[in-house]
């Protein structure tokens, strides 16, 4: 019986305990969220897609997905920009991933449902599965 060599990634980064990917994963994650709640064009991108609902005497606030125009609660939408940030591989990737991420003009960014977003980073990244 033959011996299986399994080939691991070499741990290089956080004193030799995370490879590259997860180095830099951290770093973006990071990155992202701090435009999470209080970035400015992010809230004028929601706010332009935002549309008052009323059910009875009830006022329901729905946004308007860009892509499909159907109408969704604020937890089934995502901003997502319009010029696609990227990825952050190593800190040569660092300035433009930032200029990419941190917007500073809302008409850069684009309220979309979830589904929408899915097929629109599927699309970004090459995968053509299609999930709903």
């Amino acid at each position: 019986m033959k011996k299986t060599r399994v080939i691991r990634v070499a741990r290089t980064r956080n004193g030799n305990t995370e490879t590259e990917a997860q180095h830099f994963g951290k770093i973006r994650a990071a990155l992202r969220g701090l435009t999470r709640f209080s970035w400015q064009p992010k809230k004028d991108a929601l706010k332009k897609a935002q549309c008052i609902t009323h059910i009875g005497s009830r006022k329901l606030m729905l946004y308007k997905c860009a892509m499909c125009s159907n109408l969704y609660k604020a937890k089934e939408v995502e901003v997502d920009h319009i010029i696609p940030v990227g990825s952050l591989k190593s800190y040569t990737d660092l300035a433009g991933f930032c200029e990419r991420l941190f917007v500073e003009d809302s008409s850069l960014l684009r309220v979309v449902c979830e589904g929408c977003h899915q097929m629109i980073t599927n699309e970004a990244r090459g995968n053509k599965k299609q999930t709903f």
